[in-house]
């Protein structure tokens, strides 16, 4: 029986990640085809936030400049051009009700699977809204590259300003990953997930998502910054920082061990339960 056993959960988790593959395929365009990395300036930046608030209250409204908008059936999708792809990222909307939730994979290539696990908890139906980054963090000289959590006028900036505002009380999630083996302190190095939210002084919001997170996903260990771990605080991350300038308290940035992010990728019970944390409290 356990040879059997264990050959139906080989069989399960190579077929949960097909279906994850063929869909991050779908939603992810190559990081390799960026023409370079543009920031915008402050009076475009405030031109994409008006746009994204009205694409997220309106069906008719129109993108951002710079993005092209698909619609589908429920989905609607804001990519460059591919003879246009300067990193300003691709956002996706769901138009059926949903928890007020963005999920935003900022580093997706250079965080592995952080891509993969916002386009599967997207598809699972999760959250009203997701967004990855269209250029590489680190560049090549083939393939210019930057980093959106660095720049306070970046599309995603923009982006989750306008989810703020037209969600006053729902939570923007980043999914982030390190290297345990790379911290410098022993808190860093033990724990699974960190969650922050850039600031010295987190809210209970943040508190209760940890909680949450903890009693789910145990024996994972979930440590929160800066109680319980100084590293990995999000400090200088502008889109907190944005959020926290406009009175916004549902901002979370979680830090995730690449065995975590392998493990929510393959496995739905688990990414089910991550996800219920999420949404847990929105309004």
């Amino acid at each position: 029986m356990k040879p059997a056993s264990r050959a139906a959960r080989i069989v399960l988790v190579i077929g949960t990640m097909s279906i994850v593959a063929i869909l991050a395929s779908r939603l992810l365009s190559p990081l390799d085809r960026a023409r370079g990395f543009l920031v915008p300036s402050a009076r475009e930046a405030g031109q994409a936030r008006e746009a994204f608030a009205a694409i997220l209250t309106d069906a008719a409204a129109a993108p951002p400049a710079g993005l092209r908008l698909t619609q589908g059936e429920d989905i609607r999708v804001l990519a460059e051009a591919a003879e246009d792809c300067r990193g300003r990222g691709t956002y996706l909307v769901r138009d059926s009700a949903a928890a007020p939730l963005a999920i935003l994979a900022p580093h997706r290539g250079s965080d592995l699977d952080t891509g993969t696990l916002a386009a599967a908890l997207f598809d699972d139906g999760i959250g009203r809204a997701a967004a990855w980054n269209s250029a590489p963090r680190r560049g090549k000289d083939t393939c210019p590259g930057g980093d959106p959590t660095r720049h306070a006028t970046h599309h995603l900036t923009a982006f989750s300003l306008a989810f703020a505002q037209t969600h006053p009380q729902g939570r923007i999630v980043q999914l982030h990953g390190f290297d345990g083996r790379k911290r410098d302190s022993r808190a860093a190095r033990l724990a699974d997930i960190i969650v922050s939210e850039g600031s010295e002084t987190p809210g209970e919001r943040l508190y209760d998502l940890a909680d949450c997170l903890s009693r789910s996903l145990h024996p994972w260990r979930v440590a929160v910054y800066p109680g319980d771990v100084r590293e990995l605080g999000a400090l200088r991350n502008r889109q907190g920082r944005a959020l926290r300038e406009i009175g916004f308290a549902g901002f979370a940035h979680l830090e995730m061990a690449r065995p975590v992010r392998r493990a929510l990728v393959e496995d739905a019970d688990r990414r089910r339960r991550f996800a219920r944390c999420l949404e847990t409290g929105l309004a």
